[in-house]
């Protein structure tokens, strides 16, 4: 069955449900302080998984959000080229669409941290700045401090 069969059997309201609860589900993953190498390869599948229910529901919104995830995880697990190819859609995604402020600042860190993974220092630096100063464009306390604690964990070269 392709992609796209599967995705008419599923309704919209299904793959809404499954994209927020296998995200949050990788995002747990994300938190714990020492994942076995089990749980690192189950926190990848997982937000490959939420990315797939994301890219159904169709809006370049939930895309960048679950490419900013992928992004995410990638990093952790040291995966350079796969962080920067989904930190980059999700950062053209923020880029090209009408998304809410905080989506700006969340990909330029999420470009930041892929860039680490890389082991690319000057171009960490650079977006680690510019998602930086792109929090001041945040209208929400909660949203910028949410994004500001996620630059802050961004990793050192």
């Amino acid at each position: 069955m392709t992609n796209t069969a599967a995705n008419q059997v599923i309704t919209g309201e299904v793959h809404r449900q499954l994209a927020k609860q296998l995200f949050n589900q990788a995002w747990e993953l994300i938190e714990l302080p020492d994942r076995t190498p089990e749980q690192d390869r189950l926190m990848l599948v997982t937000a490959c998984s939420a990315w797939l229910h994301w890219d159904a529901i169709g809006t370049e919104e939930k895309r960048a959000v679950a490419d900013w995830q992928v992004a995410h995880v990638a990093s952790l697990l040291g995966y350079g080229d796969l962080a920067l190819a989904h930190a980059s859609a999700a950062f053209e995604r923020t880029e090209a669409g009408d998304v809410p402020d905080w989506m700006r600042a969340s990909a330029l860190e999420g470009l930041a941290r892929a860039h680490a993974a890389a082991g690319h220092q000057a171009e960490r630096d650079g977006y680690l700045r510019r998602a930086t100063d792109a929090l001041s464009d945040i209208e929400e306390d909660e949203e910028r401090e949410l994004i500001a604690s996620q630059i802050a964990t961004v990793p050192a070269l």
